[in-house]
C-alpha cells in the first residue's frame, strides 16, 4: 500500500531470520477431505516445503481440529495472531488458503491489511503465495478470486449438510449431538436412541416427584444434596477422566430450575423424536436461534419411551396450570434473567424484606437459597445494584460513541478515493489482458491460414487463449465484488452504535434498556458487580480498527 514502510528484517542470534507459525486446520463442518487434508499431512507437506530452508526456524505449531474455516474465533488462530502481535513470530505458513479460512472478506483483510502492518511474511504453498519472496503473489487478483471461491464452497457445503441431516431428522433419525438425559446412542446405529438405565431412573424420579406436587426447585435441591450427577458433570467428569463416583471430585456443574423445566416438557421421554428446535444466523455467523415450534421436526414413536403418554400428559396440564398462574401475577424485575452469581453462575433472586416497619430488597443467589448449599449469600441491595448499572451503562455509551468518533475520522482519510483507484487500475489492466489474449488468438488463426502453423498447433493455442480468457473474466467479477464489500464495510453503519446512542441521556432503568444493552450482570461476594455487554465483538473490532490505523498512520 502507498506511503507503507517495510522494516528491515534482522537476523537473531542464532542467525535466524524467519521465526515461523506453522497453521493447520481440519473440519468436517466446511467439508474437508479428511485424507488429503489431514492435520498430519498437512504438516509434513509445510515441513517438506521448509527442509532445506536454514534462515527458519519453526518457533510453534497451531492446530485447530475441528474448527470451521468461515469462522475466525479457532482457539489456535487467536493464540496465533497474539504471537504475531508480540513479535513471537514474522512468518506464517499453511498449506492453501482454505486451511488459513473459508471468509473471503476476513482472509483479504488479514493479508491486505493485518500481516503487511506487523511486517508478517505469508506463505499458502499450493496456491504459489509468498508474499517476501513474489509481493505481488499476496495482491495478485488471483488471491480474492480463491478467496472468494473457498468462501462459496463452505456456502455449498453447508447447505448440504443441512439438508442431509433434515431428510435423516424427518426419517425419524436422531442427528444431535448430545442425547437427551436418560438416552444414549446406539452403538451399532448412532442415528438411534436407546435407554441409559442408570439415567433414566433419576428422569422416572423427577416426572414421579412432580407428579407428586413439588416444584422444580425443591426436586433440584433434592437431587443436588444426593450428589446426582446432572449430564453437564458427567460430560465434564468423563473428559476430563475422573471417577464419576459422586464423592471422587468437586461436583463443578449442578442440577437447575431450567434443566428439570426442559426435562419434564420433552417428548423425547414418550418415545418421539424432537428435532430442528435450532439453527444459526448463517454458515459463518454459528450464534444459535431458536425456531418456533410450528418448525419443529417431531417423529412418533421411534424408541423406546421412559415415560408413560398419560403421566406426560399430566405433568403438561400441572405445568401449564402452574405457569398461567405465575403470569398472572407476573411482575418481572428489571433484571429478569440478566442477573447471575460470579461464583457458581446461577441466577439470583429478588426477596422482599418487611421488618420493622419497612420495605427493602434484595438480590440473593439462588443456589444458596433454594436448589443446594454449595454457595454464599451473595447479597446485594436492590438500590445499590441499580446505581451501579445505571453509572455502567452510561459509561459504556460514552465509550461507544467515543469510539465511533474515531473510526468516522479514520475512515475519511481518503480511503473510498485509493480503493476506487485501485479497482479501476485493477480492471484497466484486465481488460488489457483480455484484448491482448484475443488478438493472440487472432494471429494463431493468421498463422494457420498462412501455414505457419498446423491446425492441431493452432488448436491447443485457441484453446488456451480461450481458457485464459474465462479465467480473467472470472477474475474481473470477483474483482468488482470485492469492491462492492470494500465499499459496503467502509460506508456501513455500525448499527449497533445507535443501541448505545439512543441510550446516552437515560436517567432511570427500565426493562427494555437493559434487554437492550447488557446480556449479563455478575453479582460478586460482597456487593461489587460485573457486566457482560451485548456487542462485545463488535465493540472490540471497533477497538482494533483503531488501534491498527493509528499505528499504520505511525509506520
Amino acid at each position: 500500500m502507498a506511503g507503507r514502510k517495510r522494516k528491515n528484517i534482522n537476523l537473531n542470534s542464532n542467525g535466524e531470520k524467519w521465526r515461523v507459525g506453522i497453521y493447520c486446520r481440519l473440519s468436517s463442518d466446511d467439508g474437508d477431505n479428511a485424507e488429503s487434508d489431514s492435520i498430519r499431512n498437512q504438516r509434513e507437506l509445510i515441513l517438506q516445503y521448509i527442509k532445506k530452508d536454514l534462515d527458519i526456524k519453526i518457533i510453534d505449531y497451531y492446530i485447530d481440529d475441528g474448527y470451521s474455516g468461515t469462522s475466525f474465533a479457532r482457539p489456535d488462530f487467536k493464540r496465533m495472531i497474539k504471537d504475531v502481535v508480540n513479535e513471537r513470530i514474522n512468518t506464517i505458513i499453511v498449506k492453501d488458503l482454505s486451511r488459513f479460512g473459508r471468509n473471503y472478506i476476513e482472509v483479504g483483510r488479514y493479508l491486505e491489511q493485518t500481516f503487511p502492518l506487523f511486517n508478517i511474511r505469508f506463505i499458502a504453498i499450493n496456491d504459489n503465495i509468498d508474499s517476501y519472496k513474489d509481493p505481488k503473489s499476496a495482491n495478485n487478483v488471483v488471491v480474492p478470486f480463491k478467496n472468494l471461491m473457498n468462501d462459496e464452497y463452505a456456502r455449498d457445503i453447508s447447505n448440504k449438510v443441512k439438508s442431509v441431516y433434515r431428510t435423516k431428522a424427518l426419517n425419524g433419525e436422531f442427528v444431535g449431538g448430545t442425547t437427551p438425559y436418560g438416552y444414549k446412542k446406539n452403538p451399532d446405529n448412532k442415528y438411534q436412541l436407546i435407554i441409559d438405565k442408570d439415567e433414566a431412573v433419576n428422569v422416572k424420579l423427577i416426572f414421579q416427584k412432580y407428579l407428586n406436587g413439588e416444584g422444580l426447585l425443591k426436586i433440584c435441591k433434592y437431587l443436588n444434596n444426593n450428589k446426582i450427577l446432572c449430564r453437564k458433570e458427567i460430560q465434564r467428569r468423563k473428559k476430563r477422566n475422573i471417577s464419576l463416583e459422586p464423592d471422587a471430585d468437586d461436583i463443578y456443574y449442578s442440577w437447575s430450575k431450567s434443566t428439570i423445566g426442559k426435562i419434564l416438557t420433552n417428548e423425547t421421554y414418550i418415545g418421539n423424536v424432537v428435532q430442528n428446535r435450532t439453527t444459526s444466523v448463517s454458515y459463518k455467523n454459528h450464534t444459535i436461534i431458536y425456531r418456533p415450534k410450528e418448525e419443529w421436526i417431531i417423529v412418533k414413536n421411534t424408541h423406546e419411551p421412559i415415560i408413560g403418554k398419560k403421566d406426560f400428559e399430566e405433568v403438561q396440564k400441572i405445568m401449564d396450570s402452574r405457569n398461567n398462574e405465575k403470569k398472572s401475577k407476573a411482575n418481572l424485575s428489571i433484571y429478569y434473567g440478566k442477573l447471575k452469581c460470579a461464583d457458581c453462575s446461577k441466577g439470583m433472586c429478588k426477596m422482599e424484606d418487611n421488618r420493622a416497619g419497612r420495605t427493602t430488597s434484595n438480590y440473593y443467589c439462588r443456589n444458596y437459597k433454594t436448589t443446594s448449599d454449595n454457595c454464599s449469600p451473595h447479597k446485594i441491595r436492590t438500590v445499590d445494584l441499580n446505581h451501579l448499572v445505571l453509572k455502567a451503562i452510561l459509561m459504556q455509551v460514552k465509550l461507544v460513541l467515543d469510539a465511533e468518533k474515531v473510526i468516522k475520522k479514520l475512515k475519511s482519510n481518503g480511503k473510498e478515493k485509493e480503493i476506487t483507484q485501485q479497482y479501476n487500475y485493477n480492471i484497466k489492466n484486465k481488460f488489457n489482458d483480455i484484448d491482448k489474449l484475443r488478438r493472440l488468438k487472432k494471429k494463431a488463426y493468421e498463422d494457420w491460414k498462412l501455414g505457419n502453423i498446423n491446425k492441431e498447433e493452432y488448436l491447443n493455442y485457441a484453446k488456451d487463449y480461450e481458457e485464459r480468457i474465462e479465467i480473467s473474466n472470472n477474475e474481473l467479477v470477483a474483482l468488482k465484488k470485492v469492491f462492492n464489500e470494500n465499499i459496503k464495510e467502509l460506508k456501513k453503519d455500525n448499527y449497533w452504535i445507535e443501541h448505545f446512542r439512543r441510550n446516552k441521556k437515560i436517567k432511570t432503568l427500565t426493562r427494555e434498556i437493559i434487554n437492550e444493552l447488557i446480556d449479563t450482570i455478575y453479582v460478586h461476594e460482597g456487593g461489587n458487580i460485573t457486566i457482560k455487554f451485548k456487542y462485545q465483538d463488535e465493540y472490540k473490532e471497533a477497538l482494533e480498527f483503531i488501534d491498527n490505523k493509528e499505528k499504520f498512520q505511525n509506520v
